[in-house]
């Protein structure tokens, strides 16, 4: 049985290493892990030779899946297309060997790998165009005070001040939004489709109205905040002590949230 490395499990975890949003990148794929639930994100910057020149990732998920991506990215640098479609979860662990019950966090990541490079064979994953960076989202709201109605779909927003914000009829559909803070902030309307708000402080938030199918609100605070009318799914993740929300919440099916607008 493999015995885990533990230091280099934490150095890879306090380094974060290839943890960034790149903003040169060819490619921007969106996966997510249909198991935990956690979203991955792959960059890849591929030159004209099809070889990647360089690779990060972000997540929402735990330290083992910060370990597989970026042991995938790490690979991915210098490696052809062609090569990285043949790349195997066994190929992976050479570089970090998993746990027998952690096996699954390298096969997740070599999938999204995978589909990254299928995305820049078929001109998929999240279009430049529909690209915002953090920096681009925080100067919106430093120019107009608010993000209300805001295209901010795959913003990354982690660990950072909202309390107050409007965020009415945004899109915020896939945005990382975990460990920040939206003390009494307006969600009213907004598309919140698989987003993730885990460990963000949600107290007194106004979610009235607004699309939470698929979205993941563990570890959350939503002391006080409204979530009348606001549309759920079997996606919808919560703690078991916050179930209550859904008595006041909208179900919704499945086929209401597989629509072409959210390929990415």
């Amino acid at each position: 049985m493999a015995v885990m490395d533990f230091a280099r499990y934490k150095e890879i975890n306090d380094q974060r290493l290839n943890y960034r949003e790149m903003e040169d990148a060819n490619v921007v794929s969106y996966y997510r892990n249909t198991g935990c639930g956690d979203g991955y994100r792959i960059y890849l910057k591929v030159n004209s030779q099809s070889t990647v020149e360089d690779a990060s990732y972000t997540t929402t998920g735990c330290g083992f899946g910060i370990v597989a991506l970026a042991m995938a990215t790490e690979y991915a640098k210098g490696k052809t297309m062609e090569e990285l479609r043949s790349l195997t979860p066994e190929t992976l662990e050479t570089l970090f060997e998993f746990p027998e019950r952690r096996k699954n966090y390298p096969e997740s990541a070599v999938a999204a790998l995978k589909k990254a490079v299928e995305d820049w064979e078929n001109g998929g994953g999240v279009p430049s165009e529909k690209r915002v960076t953090k920096a681009k989202a925080m100067d919106l709201l430093s120019a107009q005070g608010h993000l209300k109605e805001a295209q901010l779909s795959s913003v990354m927003l982690e660990k950072e001040n909202f309390n107050g914000v409007d965020f009415s009829g945004a899109d915020l559909h896939n945005a990382f939004l975990q460990n920040s803070s939206f003390v009494g902030a307006n969600f009213s309307g907004a598309n919140l489709k698989a987003s993730f708000f885990n460990g963000a402080d949600l107290r007194n938030a106004n979610f009235r109205g607004a699309d939470l199918r698929w979205a993941k609100l563990a570890g959350a605070n939503i002391e006080g905040a409204d979530f009348t009318d606001a549309l759920y799914d079997i996606g919808t993740r919560v703690d078991q002590k916050q179930m209550h929300i859904f008595e006041v919440m909208k179900k919704a099916g499945k086929d209401l949230y597989l629509n072409p607008t959210d390929k990415e």
